[in-house]
């Protein structure tokens, strides 16, 4: 007998919140589209900034269902963007930049609270073999598509996750040993809002201070949309993990607060 899940959040809220303030924003457009049921549409956005010449940022979420905090962020930097009134809780003028958001790639899971998709895949693990699921289709089709558009080349990628097992923040640098790294910053900004997670070693690999670096084809961790990100896509890929222990809003304001200083160190903003 199968198991039988029971909705822990409606999918459809966020739909609805996408829907909302593309009607707001003339910069704001579906970027790409697909379905993995008629009640789970997968989006993804795109900001035009008005120098079309802005570098471009990608910014994706909830590839795991039992990580929400991610997609709620992502959720609000779509909003920040269709309307002036959110601007300063970034701290940064998100206008300036062209953005890629996915802000949920696993709606089965997001409303199930499950890791896995509807057929039982952890889906970042599915990047060696992305058309065996929808959904990572859809990922990899949407960041081939950047290849092909010059104006929407990344220059920094951002997955939002959590850690139901960590004590504090961590994140994963994926960069090539010729990039200055980045992630002693980010994490020197968290410090103030949360713990730092600092154990030795996390899922085998080493942890300095809150930053674990993969350089250039570390293939220890299977096929991640981070490997996919650096290998295939040749753009550094930061991986930011909150601690699901913690206030659901300070671990949006973690995610909010590194996507500012992954921003800034990495695009050498002012």
């Amino acid at each position: 007998m199968g198991v039988i899940r029971v909705k822990v959040r409606n999918y459809s809220d966020v739909i609805d919140r996408i829907l909302i303030a593309l009607g707001k924003s003339e910069g704001l457009s579906i970027w790409h589209q697909t379905s993995s049921s008629p009640s789970h549409p997968l989006y993804s956005l795109h900001y035009a900034a008005k120098n079309a010449d802005a570098p471009t940022i990608y910014v994706s979420a909830g590839i795991h269902g039992n990580e929400p905090a991610g997609v709620e962020c992502a959720v609000r930097l779509i909003e920040h963007l269709a309307d002036t009134t959110y601007q300063n809780s970034f701290r940064l003028p998100l206008k300036e930049f062209n953005w890629l958001i996915s802000p949920c790639d696993n709606p089965y899971g997001y409303e199930q609270d499950t890791r896995e998709n509807a057929l039982g895949n952890d889906l970042n693990r599915m990047f060696g073999t992305p058309n065996r699921c929808i959904e990572t289709e859809f990922i990899t089709e949407l960041l081939l598509r950047t290849q092909t558009h010059p104006k929407t080349k990344i220059a920094l990628a951002l997955d939002l996750h959590e850690d139901t097992d960590s004590i504090g923040f961590y994140l994963w640098e994926r960069r090539s040993s010729t990039s200055t790294p980045i992630g002693n910053a980010v994490v020197k900004h968290i410090e103030d809002i949360c713990h730092i997670n600092r154990e030795p070693m996390i899922e085998n690999h080493r942890n300095e201070n809150g930053v674990i670096t993969l350089l250039d084809t570390v293939t220890t961790k299977g096929w991640t949309r981070g490997r996919y990100l650096a290998e295939q896509i040749q753009t550094r890929c930061l991986i930011l993990e909150t601690p699901t222990i913690l206030d659901p809003e300070i671990r949006i304001k973690v995610h909010m607060t590194a996507i500012e200083t992954s921003v800034k160190h990495a695009l050498n903003y002012p």
